[in-house]
């Protein structure tokens, strides 16, 4: 076999059709991508939730009822059946809510602002009742997109599916590599479908090429939308932010991520004024991750006293002023009126906790009166275990996937417990004997509750806390994750000075009768040396802003009258206000309440509707160099030089998109046979043969001459050609001479090495004389020769 046969037989024909079925294969597989990218991201809820399995089971119902359907029904009716999907689904998330179709319908506002929050940035673990949500969202898309593919309407079933994983995209919760694989997926099901409609080749390749990047650097653009805001934008308002231990109780985000390395600072967050000692509770939550917690719900303006708890309760009032910016409402649980400017701008969460819908500033005041939980550990043992369903289907939640040993180490600690109250007193006095107190700690792998209790040796509040609201979920009794601040330094009787040393979490669990009812696992000796030591070593080094008028001469540790907060075991005194007893620096008995801020006497930094001043504040609600900040063991000191980070694999993913379809792009323009040719026209080696380098040279100089002047014509020989363009006042006369060795060359017998240089030298210099800059210096030599 000949070399040129050998040759022929390994090209490849570009334009050689391909099968319809491969086509038709990529495209369904390219919408099964995308349908499962949106899944996946709904699957990441009911892992959390609960739900996996009903709602895999929905979605494959509905693959098979769109595949038997394709062929059945019209287009319009399959898109009548997708919304009677979404219409019977969404009516079955707002009955499991509680809210009703009819007061759903009602309520087109809340609705609305709903809707908005979720495409704004609001998580969909925010939700009451995700799992049912899912369940209602996911049919709709899964149905009518199959249903369009399966049908030949690619472009029509990629923009279901694109909707449905755009509205996840909005939402925050579809992250780069979701979308990325969903875009993927979609611009495949058109390409290939568009392909397999007009029977492409391969030739057509560079078009897929093309729209693939611009649908990756495209989607990349909009997943990078939520994180561009702080939070969602609802029509009733609400809130989103972000931290860790200190800023969590400082600011109370929607969601926190638990932390490894924490510090936290000795700085005075606020004082308070109090009839009694207390946990100044901030935040409370009631949906585990596994690696965080989210608060459920959103925030709804404070039109109204807050209900008190069921059981009997005692009347506490106190006057808290803010000494640092803060984005919270610090009271004792559980809050039921407020007063003061920041009244205004207080709002409500579901969970019965004040947060104010902008920060506060420093000397902010106000009064809050709280209805503090009155009973003894007999009367919770006693209480019923008949809890409200709305209750338990908010606080019973775990993660799916509790491993065995979790259940199994959790039912030998309350092994001997006889009722709720005694296994939750079993479960806080197991954690406070067996693990230590350290802030130097490193987070475990997945579930953060189940490393801590069967691996992790020490922690600090917020692991114990995490640990103890899931053992007590996974016995069936409802609790829920609390953050704020332990009571503080004691300065006087009635007036406590709150640091961000005392930044705390505990755990809160539901007495029928009664209502929540706080528990501290976190051993609290170890936790006040830790404290006390910082506040000793902040003022050895004269640090700012870590003392009041009246705390700066009040001795850090026990000697100073001080409590790093009361001792929350349960005590057998007869209407003592339950989880209260002797602080160890002096009692806190009955005294009278504060006095009452005098009309005026309020600060009056704020606007006409209670708005801080614009400029003002300086915490970081993401928890970063603001001085709520926690961090991993840092001192947030820098060198002052600019450090890039690291690229990441959806990085490489977008560059290499890029690329490849800046390449596609190219090739489809005929950029790089431009691009090749001018670089042939620029440079000519020399081969072995005279003859084959003086052929290159006149190719060169047909091509110089077609920019010039115009192409050869057919039929027209190269003399011909030559001497036609040699009457043109542009004509170089040194193409005249290539032409004539390439004549001889082909026609005369060959030519020797001399005359083939020669011929190349003058392609050479016409040209380099063709670009501008080297044109001139060229032209600048002849003429200066």
């Amino acid at each position: 076999m000949s070399t040129t046969d050998a040759t022929a037989s390994r090209s490849v024909d570009v334009d050689r059709a391909i099968p319809d079925r491969a086509f038709r294969t990529g495209a369904l597989a390219g919408v099964l991508v995308l349908t499962a990218s949106y899944v996946s991201v709904l699957l990441e809820v009911t892992g959390v939730v609960g739900g996996t399995a009903r709602l895999l089971a929905v979605v494959a119902v509905v693959f098979a009822a769109a595949t038997l359907l394709a062929r059945a029904i019209a287009v319009r009716t399959a898109v009548g059946t997708a919304l009677l999907f979404g219409a019977v689904g969404f009516g079955y998330y707002f009955t499991v809510t509680g809210v009703g179709v009819g007061t759903a319908l009602g309520s087109l506002d809340r609705l609305a602002s709903d809707t908005i929050a979720i495409a704004t940035g609001m998580p969909l673990l925010r939700m009451m009742a995700v799992d049912s949500w899912a369940l209602a969202f996911a049919p709709g898309p899964v149905f009518l997109s199959w249903y369009l593919a399966v049908r030949r309407r690619y472009v029509l079933g990629v923009l279901a599916g694109g909707i449905a994983l755009a509205f996840l995209v909005l939402s925050g919760d579809a992250g780069v590599a979701t979308t990325l694989a969903g875009t993927v997926g979609g611009i495949a099901a058109v390409g290939f479908g568009e392909l397999e409609l007009r029977r492409g080749t391969i030739a057509q390749a560079d078009v897929l090429a093309v729209l693939f990047a611009a649908m990756v650097v495209l989607s990349l653009s909009v997943s990078l939308v939520p994180g561009g805001t702080p939070g969602p934008t609802v029509l009733i308002e609400g809130q989103g932010t972000d931290g860790s231990l200190e800023a969590n109780s400082a600011t109370a985000p929607e969601e926190t991520t638990i932390a490894g390395n924490v510090s936290l600072s000795p700085e005075v967050r606020f004082t308070v004024r109090s009839e009694r000692e207390s946990y100044w509770r901030t935040g409370v939550y009631d949906r585990f991750t596994g690696e965080g917690w989210v608060r459920t719900g959103q925030q709804e303006a404070f039109d109204g006293r807050l209900e008190a708890p069921p059981g009997e309760t005692e009347t506490v009032n106190q006057t808290v002023t803010v000494e640092d910016d803060a984005r919270v409402l610090p009271a004792a649980a559980s809050p039921v009126e407020i007063e003061g400017d920041v009244r205004e701008i207080t709002e409500r969460t579901d969970h019965g906790q004040f947060h104010p819908s902008e920060a506060l500033i420093e000397g902010d005041r106000y009064n809050v009166e709280s209805a503090v939980l009155n009973a003894s550990s007999e009367e919770l043992a006693n209480a019923s275990t008949d809890y409200p369903e709305e209750v338990t289907a908010q606080y019973l939640q775990q993660p799916e996937g509790v491993s065995a040993e979790f259940e199994d180490a959790t039912a030998e600690v309350v092994a001997d417990a006889d009722d709720p109250h005694e296994a939750a007193s079993a479960i806080e006095e197991h954690l406070r004997t067996e693990k230590g107190y350290s802030l130097n700690v490193t987070r475990p792998d997945g579930n953060v509750a189940e490393g801590f209790l069967l691996e992790m040796e020490e922690g600090y509040c917020v692991y114990f806390a995490t640990t103890m609201t899931q053992m007590l979920r996974t016995e069936g009794i409802p609790a829920r994750y609390v953050t704020g601040y332990t009571s503080g330094q004691q300065v006087d009787d009635n007036e406590w000075v709150v640091r961000g040393l005392n930044a705390h979490a505990w755990v809160e669990a539901y007495f029928p009768g009664h209502g929540w009812v706080a528990f501290d696992p976190t051993p609290g000796g170890d936790r006040d040396d830790v404290h006390y030591d910082r506040l000793e070593d902040a003022r050895e080094n004269n640090e700012s802003g870590i003392d009041t008028g009246a705390s700066e001469d009040v001795a850090a540790g026990p000697e100073g009258n001080t409590s790093d907060g009361p001792d929350l075991d349960r005590v057998e005194v007869e209407n003592a206000p339950i989880n209260v007893s002797e602080p160890a620096g002096g009692g806190v008995g009955p005294t009278e309440p504060p006095s009452e801020i005098p009309d005026g006497a309020l600060p009056n930094d704020r606007g006409p509707n209670g708005s801080a001043e614009p400029g003002i504040g300086s915490l970081d609600p993401e928890g970063g160099n603001g001085s709520a900040n926690a961090t991993d063991g840092d001192d947030g000191e820098g060198d002052g030089e600019r450090e890039f980070p690291p690229s990441s694999p959806e990085t490489a993913i977008v560059g290499i998109a890029v690329l490849v379809g800046l390449a596609a792009g190219a090739h489809r323009t005929g950029a790089t046979a431009r691009a090749s040719r001018s670089a042939r026209l620029q440079y000519q080696g020399r081969t072995a043969g005279p003859d084959a380098d003086v052929e290159r040279a006149y190719r060169r100089l047909e091509i110089l001459l077609e920019r010039r002047h115009r192409p050869r014509e057919a039929g027209e020989s190269t003399r011909q050609y030559v001497e036609a363009l040699s009457g043109t006042p542009s004509f170089d006369p040194r193409a005249r001479r290539v032409e004539e060795l390439y004549e001889r060359s082909t026609y005369g017998g060959g030519i020797d090495r001399a005359a083939a240089d020669e011929a190349i030298d003058l392609v050479d210099r016409m040209a380099r004389e063709e670009l501008p800059a080297i044109g001139r210096l060229y032209t600048a030599g002849r003429n200066g020769r």
